[in-house]
C-alpha cells in the first residue's frame, strides 16, 4: 500500500495538468514575463505585497514538477518539454530583469533585494518543505486549493528577478547569491517532488517505463547537486551565525560600557571583519561628543570580549533625554519582546537625571536660556554638578543657589554643588545685536516701530556729529505705553545725566509719547600730551594722518585687493 496512493482517474488529471503547465508555449513565457516584471518592481520599491503577487502568477514551479514526474516515470517527451520550458523561462526572467534594471538606471538596493542575496541552509529547508507541500497539494484533490499558498512559499521568480537586477547594478556577488537561492529552490522541489511521486505510486503504475536502479541513475545528478548546495549553504549559515554572534557580543558589550555615561544610549551597530581585526561603527545618542579616551576604553572592552583587535568609530548624535516628571531610569535600548533595557542602577546617573530635570523645569519658560548637558565631577567629599547652558543673559548667583537647593532636596544629598558653564548667545539683526529684554515684542504697533526707526536714525546722526561720545548700539522696547531706549555709549567718561534728561524731554515732546532713556556707558579714555581724550577721537586723528604716508603695498597687505 502506497503512503500517498493516487487513483488512476486522479493520476490522469495530475499528469494532464503538469504536462499542460510544462508546455513551452507563448502563454507560458507571457506569464514568466509578467511575473518577472511584477517581482522586479516589487523588489525595487521594497514592497513585500507586490513580490508576493509575483509569486502567485509565476509559472516556473509547474515545469519542475514536470521534470520530476518525467524522471521517475521515464517519459522522455515530457522531460524534454519541461526542461526546455524551465531553462528558457529562467533565461527569460534573468534577461528581462537585467534589461529593466539597466533601463531604470541607478537605484539603491532595498531590503527585499538584500534579503535574497545571501541564501543559507534555512532557505534550503524552507524549499524542501514547500516542495513537499506543493507536490502533495497537487496530487491530493482535497487540498489542491492550497497551491497558491505553496507558490508563495517556493519563491521561484523573485530570486531570478533579483539576480538580474543585481547584475544590472554591477553587483555580481549579489546576483550569484540570488541565483543560488533559485537553484536551491529548484533542486529541493525537484527531489522532494520526485520522492512524493514515487511514494504515491505514480512512478511504477499507469504505464510507467522506469523501474528499479533507473531511479538512482536518473536522480543521481540532482541528488549530488543538492548535497553540494546544502553543504555550501550550511557554510553560509555558519558565516551568518558567526556574524550575528559578533554583532550580539558587540551590542551587549557596548550597552554595558555606555551604562555609566549619563543620558547616553546605543543606536545602530555595524561591523566589518578584515583579516584578524574587526572594524566597528556605532551610532551613539549622547548629550555631548565622546572624547578619544572614552572611545579607547570602549574599544578595549570590545577587544577583550571578542578576543581579537577592534577598531571602534563612534558616530555621536548629540541629543538630550527629556521626561515630564524627571525619570531617573535611562533607557539604553529595546529587547526583542519590546521591553526597555535600562542603564545600571548607578546613583551618579540618578543624581545627574534629577539635576537635569530641575534645571529643565527652571529654564523652561526662559526663552533666553537653553540647557545642553549635565555632568558629575567628584572632588573628595564634594559632588559638583556641572551644567552647560547657552544664554543671552548672565545666570545670577541667587538663581544658582536656588537651583542647588532644589537639587539637594530632590536628591536628598547635602554634598551636591552646582556649577553652571554659560556660553553666551546673541541675536543679530540688520541693525546690530538685539539685547534680551529689549525686544519690541507684540506691544510694539507698526506706528511705534516706525517711531523707533526714526529715533534710531536721529540719534545715530546726532552722535556722529558729537565729539567725545559714540553710539555703539541702540535697543528699544515698548512697555506700559512707554518707549524705553537702551543706548550703549562709548566715551572718556560716564554719559552726563543732564544729557540723558535732555534726550528724554526732547524725544517725548517730538514723538508724543513718554520716552525713557537708559545710557550704558563704556568708559574708554586715553591720556596723552593733550590730557584725557576718547579712544575714538585719538583713533580718528591717526587714521586721517596715516593717509599721508601709506605704502602702495598696503591694500594687498590688508587683503583688500584694490588697485
Amino acid at each position: 500500500m502506497q503512503l500517498f496512493y493516487v487513483t488512476r482517474d486522479r493520476f490522469k488529471i495530475v499528469h494532464e495538468d503538469i504536462a499542460n503547465g510544462s508546455e513551452p508555449a507563448l502563454r507560458f513565457y507571457l506569464m514568466v514575463a509578467v511575473s518577472t516584471l511584477i517581482a522586479s518592481f516589487g523588489l525595487i520599491s521594497d514592497s513585500t505585497a507586490v513580490v508576493i503577487g509575483a509569486m502567485l502568477v509565476a509559472p516556473l514551479m509547474t515545469p519542475i514538477f514536470g521534470i520530476a514526474l518525467a524522471l521517475v516515470r521515464g517519459e522522455t517527451g515530457l522531460l524534454g518539454r519541461a526542461l526546455r520550458a524551465e531553462i528558457m523561462g529562467v533565461l527569460a526572467a534573468l534577461a528581462m530583469s537585467f534589461v529593466l534594471g539597466s533601463l531604470i538606471g541607478h537605484y539603491e538596493p532595498t531590503g527585499e533585494m538584500l534579503a535574497r542575496t545571501r541564501p543559507n541552509l534555512f532557505d534550503l529547508l524552507v524549499a524542501v518543505l514547500a516542495g513537499f507541500a506543493g507536490t502533495y497539494a497537487l496530487i491530493d484533490e482535497k487540498i489542491s486549493p492550497a497551491l497558491p499558498g505553496v507558490a508563495i512559499a517556493t519563491a521561484i521568480v523573485p530570486p531570478l528577478a533579483n539576480s538580474g537586477l543585481c547584475l544590472a547594478l554591477g553587483e555580481v556577488e549579489g546576483g550569484i547569491g540570488s541565483f543560488l537561492l533559485f537553484f536551491a529552490n529548484f533542486l529541493s522541489i525537484l527531489l522532494v517532488a520526485s520522492a512524493t511521486f514515487i511514494l504515491s505510486g505514480m512512478a511504477k503504475h499507469y504505464g510507467a517505463k522506469i523501474e528499479g536502479k533507473s531511479f538512482v541513475r536518473r536522480l543521481g545528478l540532482p541528488v549530488i547537486a543538492f548535497v553540494a548546495t546544502a553543504a555550501f549553504m550550511s557554510h553560509s549559515l555558519y558565516v551568518i551565525y558567526e556574524e550575528r554572534r559578533i554583532d550580539r557580543t558587540i551590542y551587549q558589550t557596548m550597552i554595558g560600557a555606555l551604562a555609566d555615561i549619563p543620558s547616553t544610549y546605543l543606536g545602530s551597530v555595524y561591523h566589518d571583519k578584515e583579516g584578524d581585526k574587526i572594524q566597528v561603527l556605532a551610532g551613539v545618542h549622547t548629550p555631548k561628543f565622546f572624547t578619544p579616551s572614552q572611545v579607547l576604553r570602549v574599544q578595549e572592552k570590545l577587544s577583550a570580549s571578542l578576543e581579537m583587535p577592534v577598531e571602534l568609530l563612534v558616530h555621536c548624535v548629540v541629543s538630550s533625554n527629556v521626561s515630564a516628571h524627571g525619570s531617573i531610569n535611562s533607557v539604553m535600548s529595546r529587547n526583542l519582546d519590546g521591553s526597555f533595557v535600562r542603564a545600571s542602577n548607578n546613583p551618579a546617573l540618578a543624581e545627574i537625571a534629577i539635576s537635569e530635570q530641575v534645571l529643565r523645569e527652571y529654564f523652561a519658560d526662559d526663552m533666553a536660556t537653553n540647557l545642553f548637558w549635565v555632568d558629575l565631577v567628584n572632588l573628595t567629599n564634594r559632588k559638583i554638578m556641572v551644567a552647560q547652558v547657552v544664554s543671552m543673559r548672565d545666570i545670577l548667583p541667587s538663581e544658582i543657589t536656588l537651583l542647588q537647593d532644589r537639587i539637594r532636596q530632590k536628591a536628598k544629598k547635602d554634598n551636591l554643588y552646582l556649577v553652571i558653564s554659560r556660553v553666551g548667545k546673541q541675536l543679530q539683526t540688520e541693525i546690530g545685536p538685539m539685547r534680551y529684554g529689549w525686544i519690541p515684542g507684540n506691544k510694539a504697533t507698526p506706528a511705534i516701530r516706525q517711531k523707533i526707526d526714526e529715533i534710531r536714525e536721529e540719534l545715530t546722526k546726532a552722535f556722529a556729529e558729537r565729539h567725545g561720545f559714540d553710539l555703539v548700539e541702540f535697543n528699544a522696547t515698548s512697555l506700559d505705553d512707554k518707549l524705553y531706549l537702551l543706548l550703549e555709549i562709548r566715551g572718556p567718561k560716564l554719559f552726563p545725566q543732564s544729557d540723558i534728561d535732555e534726550l528724554q524731554t526732547s524725544l517725548t515732546r517730538k514723538y508724543s509719547m513718554p520716552v525713557v532713556v537708559y545710557a550704558w556707558s563704556r568708559v574708554e579714555v586715553v591720556r596723552g600730551p593733550h590730557g584725557e581724550e576718547s579712544v575714538n577721537k585719538m583713533r580718528r586723528y591717526f587714521i586721517m594722518r596715516q593717509k599721508e604716508n601709506l605704502p602702495k603695498e598696503l591694500p594687498a597687505l590688508l587683503g583688500s585687493g584694490g588697485r
